[in-house]
């Protein structure tokens, strides 16, 4: 979208077309209220030559990158940004020196093995209102487009998430990272 550009001159001109009617505002050229608008039209002609970079990279910033951002794609994200991502197994029995986000198990089953979830990527979580009932995900009205991207910690590094879906997300949508244990805080924000 090219924007027109203006002259000082028809900047001045229109705030003079702006003013009422009158002999109070009937300034001749050169006068004191000419010489004030012609100044106030060069620094709106100023402005207006920023104006089309400005919109130019709006328009960049802001223009889609996806055809879709639908759950499932959040999630294929999440999960190909953690592609290479493998559990350490065995994990350790709690024993002492065992510390907050160890990955722990007990000691009388050293070889049971099964799937993990390393990341999961919640949607839906709106604000309570006529109709919520109890075990709904609820968030405050100012994060209506939230997604909660929940990972292991000791196995999933966060940035890896956080850069992929920073990179893929739309502008109104706000993620919130928490490590599953419940320990932590949301990842971008520190």
């Amino acid at each position: 979208m090219q924007l027109p550009v203006y002259s000082p001159s028809d900047y001045a001109d229109a705030q003079r077309d702006l003013l009422p009617p009158g002999a109070a505002f009937d300034w001749p050229q050169g006068g004191f209220g000419r010489t004030l608008l012609n100044g106030m039209g060069a620094e709106l002609a100023r402005i207006g030559v920023d104006a089309q970079t400005v919109l130019d990279s709006a328009i960049t910033t802001h223009q889609p990158k996806y055809s879709s951002w639908h759950i499932r794609e959040y999630r294929r994200v999440a999960q190909e940004a953690i592609a290479g991502v493998t559990e350490t197994l065995p994990r350790k029995a709690f024993r002492v020196g065992s510390r907050v986000g160890d990955r722990l198990w007990s000691s009388a089953a050293p070889t049971l093995n099964f799937p993990v979830e390393l990341v999961r990527v919640d949607h839906r979580l709106g604000r309570f209102c006529v109709g919520s009932h109890v075990g709904d995900q609820l968030w405050s009205a100012d994060r209506r487009y939230m997604l909660r991207v929940r990972y292991y910690r000791s196995v999933v590094n966060p940035k890896l998430l956080w850069d992929a879906l920073t990179a893929f997300k739309q502008a109104h949508v706000y993620l919130w990272f928490e490590d599953i244990t419940g320990a932590g805080g949301n990842y971008g924000e520190n």
